[in-house]
């Protein structure tokens, strides 16, 4: 095994090793095995790259096509001494700017390079030598010791930071837990990670050989050597590579719209609601709904359910209506459909108003809504328009479109409002989660505060903002993330976690109307590009972490990208009927935070009717979609999913359901009685 080879083997265990460390959530060996693929492979690549470029600076400086080991120490010793000279002077500073990130990971990585190409010279065995054994022997010390030396019994996942375990320093206070909390296998791990890296390893070889091939074609079309064309090569490759994964990508989306704009089975007749869209009043074809408009449209609360939990004689019936993606084919048009059910529906004539803003999926959340019915006795109207079918994380480029035909909406309806006399307008509100916070918030970039005054919105809630929202970074400002934020902007508070809302005193609560709510542990608000090239602020120094992000846990780049990314993809795994907080879920809070910030009252015991029936009611819906689904199976996933309903409805009661206590369970969530 060559020197080069030898140092990027060194290195990629050192990374490895450090893999293990914890992250936001905790993650299953399937997880870790990505993670610790990935690390070996980056780490690997750039580090023989590396170890090469010090070798032929040394051969420079002893010019010999083999340099001595004092040659490469000489080059080595020079090259690191720069380069921690560089790391002090560019030391990690909250807020910093990015030419001064990019400067430090430059340093670090020649800092690791020069241990690496060290590590690669004092090993056993003579580089070019049949001393493979030695050699991986010598990798897996290096690894275990970087894991040891990680010292993962010392940290903790944020997720369970304040659970009582290692490393926590709020243990006994149940801060956070995530709706699924999963353990990795090691050996599984290590198993499936050596296959991944392999694999990544792979493909990166299979990028050069693709490179290699394009030159001598180029060669033999225009003359000259194959390494005169090494940069046609590279772009021919690079350009075949993002053919391929731009068809993947294209081929995934077309899959997952189908999914996302057909009817579950226990839909397909509209409603019969005048004042939810899709009715026979509305005009509009209830197919042309999707299938998270359908869902939302379908569970608008009877005024019969909302007298009984709320423990009065009478209610109205809400009003939602929702503009799909289907019933208009631009943004403009969709947003007229929107207005136009608005006006039938005379919504602005309630005492409420409030605008949904979908996540990509066109998903609005059923708690919000349905809190909002409860705490209005029904006299309010919600309003939703949908920019995507696709998840969340597939739909990042529709958030401009989302935001253009959103602000057509809220321009529709301010007129409206200022048509009306000034006693007869309702109460203004905006809601929005994940995806769709970032498209709601971001119609007020460059505005501060001063848009949604403006506009007349009332009040604001927002969960799960993603980290990519440039209104809420400008809000932000330059307050540091070590210390609990006071209120402002104005009336605008962002908590670092839900820790922080509920710690407010009671009057300084009672000043916030713009509410952006997230979890510690939330990765959703966290993650981004910029992980992999920069320390991220929360995690800055350990002592002063804020409450959610992990403890004992080193920024590497390729490695904590990885880490968050697959946080992301684990923070929402809920279980109907149970309401979690922590990770991207938020329904445990929701109730309380929009009761408070839109100042919408009542009373203890209402709130506790409210939570149980929005427990009982997701429970009860998600059941009754599931067994509507089960004739339309084939025979041998008929049972699977008969069984499947059992055990959520067991899990979810804490209790062992039978098929008539299945139809219970639905009758008493859809129908609740006084």
């Amino acid at each position: 095994m060559d020197h080069s080879a030898r140092a990027g083997l060194f290195g990629s265990a050192f990374a490895v090793g450090r893999s293990y460390q914890p992250n936001l959530l905790t993650r299953g060996s399937v997880d870790q095995a990505i993670v610790t693929g990935t690390t070996a492979a980056a780490a690997y690549g750039v580090l023989s790259a590396g170890s090469s470029a010090l070798t032929a600076a040394a051969s420079r400086v002893s010019r010999s096509e083999s340099p001595s080991v004092i040659a490469r120490l000489l080059v080595a010793g020079a090259v690191g001494s720069a380069a921690a000279g560089a790391s002090v002077a560019l030391a990690w500073r909250e807020h910093e700017s990015s030419h001064r990130a990019v400067g430090r990971l430059a340093a670090h990585t020649a800092l690791a390079t020069v241990a690496a190409n060290v590590a690669a010279l004092a090993a056993p065995g003579k580089p070019g030598r049949r001393d493979t054994g030695i050699v991986l022997g010598t990798a897996a010390a290096i690894g275990a010791a970087a894991w040891a030396s990680a010292r993962p019994w010392k940290s903790a996942p944020g997720s369970l930071v304040g659970a009582g375990v290692a490393g926590s320093t709020l243990k006994g206070s149940q801060y956070f837990f995530e709706d699924s909390v999963r353990e990795v296998s090691p050996a599984k791990s290590v198993g499936i990670g050596a296959v991944v890296g392999l694999a990544t390893y792979g493909l990166a070889r299979a990028e050069s050989a693709l490179t290699n091939v394009a030159s001598r074609a180029a060669t033999a079309l225009i003359g000259g050597e194959p390494q005169d064309h090494r940069m046609i090569g590279r772009i021919t490759s690079a350009g075949i590579t993002l053919g391929v994964g731009w068809f993947a990508i294209a081929k995934a989306s077309t899959l997952l719209s189908k999914g996302g704009g057909s009817l579950d089975a226990a839909l397909i007749t509209a409603p019969t609601t005048p004042e939810v869209t899709g009715s026979p009043a509305s005009g509009i074809d209830w197919l042309k709904q999707t299938r998270e408009g359908a869902r939302w449209l379908s569970m608008a609360l009877p005024p019969e359910s909302i007298a009984a939990v709320m423990g009065v004689d009478s209610a109205k019936q809400p009003i939602r209506v929702y503009a799909s993606l289907e019933v208009a084919s631009n943004d403009e048009e969709r947003a007229r459909v929107l207005l136009a059910e608005i006006d039938r529906t005379k919504a602005l004539e309630r005492k409420a108003f409030a605008i949904f803003s979908p996540t990509g999926s066109g998903y609005v959340n059923y708690v919000a809504t349905e809190t909002f019915e409860y705490l209005t006795m029904g006299d309010c109207a919600s309003a939703a328009i949908q920019y995507s079918v696709l998840p969340s994380a597939l739909s990042l480029t529709k958030v401009p479109t989302g935001s253009a035909q959103t602000a057509m909406v809220v321009s529709g309806v301010v007129q409206r409002l200022m048509a009306m006399p000034k006693a007869k307008r309702p109460k203004f509100y905006l809601f929005g989660e994940s995806l769709g916070s970032q498209v709601s918030e971001e119609m007020f970039k460059g505005a501060g505060t001063l848009g949604l005054e403006g506009t007349g919105i009332h009040a604001a809630l927002w969960i799960g903002t993603p980290a990519a929202t440039v209104w809420r970074r400008q809000i932000w400002g330059n307050r540091t993330i070590t210390e609990t934020p006071s209120v402002g902007p104005a009336a605008a508070y962002l908590p670092r976690s839900i820790v922080d809302w509920r710690g407010l005193p009671e009057a300084e609560r009672a000043k916030v109307r713009y509410l952006l709510l997230q979890n510690g542990d939330d990765p959703i608000p966290k993650f981004g590009s910029q992980v992999v090239w920069r320390r991220p602020d929360w995690l800055g120094p350990n002592a002063t972490r804020p409450i959610g992000a992990p403890k004992g846990t080193h920024w590497m780049p390729v490695t904590t990208f990885m880490m968050t990314f697959l946080d992301m993809l684990n923070a929402l795994t809920p279980t109907p009927g149970i309401f979690a907080e922590g990770g991207h879920d938020y329904r445990h809070v929701l109730p309380d935070a929009l009761s408070q910030t839109w100042q919408l009252p009542a009373t203890d015991t209402q709130m506790e009717r409210i939570n149980t029936a929005l427990r009982q009611r997701e429970l009860a819906w998600e059941l009754y979609r599931a067994l509507a689904e089960i004739p339309h199976l084939p025979p041998p996933k008929q049972e699977i999913a008969r069984k499947k309903a059992l055990a959520l409805a067991a899990t979810s009661t804490g209790r062992t359901v039978d098929e008539s206590g299945l139809q219970a369970i639905i009758a008493e969530g859809l129908q609740p009685r006084p």
